[in-house]
């Protein structure tokens, strides 16, 4: 007899899909509050499923008796019924919408050193090199109340620079009009000690040649970007999540590479990678002076490992 496909891929696909149609038919509401707030709700639900699944077997190895539904099924069908109904009773923040521009260069006034915290609540982040001081900000945002707010300190030759989203749990992520681009570039000269959080939006993180030396991403509902290839003169241990969408991570060739990849819902494609225990590695990793260590972590979506040069 062949096995039942799992239903956690259709549930999700319809959920999402249930929201969007919402939307189309609102022009004031967009899915994607909601979506940004709850989207924990969705792993939650399936864990406590699968858990259900797992205490229901008797004996190591053996499966939970077969039935229509497995509990992760009934967990997610619960957790996106509940996602819709608290779409459908939401009441998003009323406020104008318009076409605000935000721009600031931020020196490095001596520093030695520079730990960066990035936070986007909702939008797309572009984020590369290329500054000829610290970092040079180009930012495109929607509501007078969302427009970046940039801290840079520095204590014992160690710069803070702080750049974020204000106000970010009462953003209104409906109306068509609405957008936050953010186009940041740093400069090459300090090391960068680098994190960026984001909720909803796509994340295209160019840290190619970035003297970084820690990395941490976490990513929210929508599509992650992250390219590391290149000549890296540095050692690097880096950590990127991703919650609902796909995360996509390019890596170097010429530079060794180990990547500890797991996913929660979706798959890990490593083409042109060896696997070796739990992790993924790249021909040069064990014979370069460098290695880049990664700890990647999957929601909800794909994470793609690609090489790079």
């Amino acid at each position: 007899m062949r096995g039942r496909r799992s239903l956690v891929g259709p549930l999700v696909l319809v959920g999402l899909g249930l929201l969007l149609l919402y939307s189309s038919l609102r022009s004031n509401w967009g899915p994607w509050e909601v979506i940004w707030r709850y989207w924990p709700v969705i792993l939650i639900a399936w864990g406590l499923g699968k858990l259900w699944d797992h205490l229901r077997t008797r004996e190591p190895g053996e499966t939970a008796s077969p039935g229509r539904f497995t509990g992760g099924e009934l967990g997610m069908a619960i957790a996106l019924v509940a996602l819709v109904a608290l779409a459908l009773t939401h009441k998003p923040i009323r406020e104008p919408v318009g076409n605000y521009h935000f721009a600031q260069t931020v020196e490095a006034q001596g520093a030695k050193s520079v730990h960066a915290e990035i936070e986007l609540g909702a939008g797309d982040l572009d984020l590369s090199g290329g500054s000829a001081g610290l970092m040079d900000a180009d930012c495109y945002y929607g509501r007078a109340s969302e427009k970046p707010a940039v801290n840079y300190t520095i204590t014992g030759g160690n710069g803070e620079l702080d750049v974020r989203q204000p106000g970010t749990d009462n953003i209104h992520f409906g109306g068509r009009s609405q957008h936050n681009d953010w186009n940041l570039r740093f400069g090459n000269q300090l090391p960068l000690d680098l994190e960026i959080k984001m909720g909803a939006g796509t994340g295209r993180l160019q840290l190619s040649g970035l003297p970084l030396t820690h990395l941490r991403v976490e990513g929210g509902a929508g599509t992650l970007f992250v390219d590391l290839s290149g000549d890296w003169k540095q050692s690097i241990d880096g950590r990127i999540s991703g919650g609902v969408g796909t995360v996509t991570v390019r890596l170097p060739t010429i530079v060794g590479v180990r990547v500890h990849a797991t996913g929660g819902l979706g798959a890990v494609n490593a083409p042109g990678f060896q696997r070796d225990g739990n992790a993924y590695v790249n021909s040069a990793y064990g014979k370069s002076p460098v290695t880049l260590t990664l700890d990647i972590q999957g929601g909800i979506g794909t994470i793609n490992l690609e090489s790079g040069s």
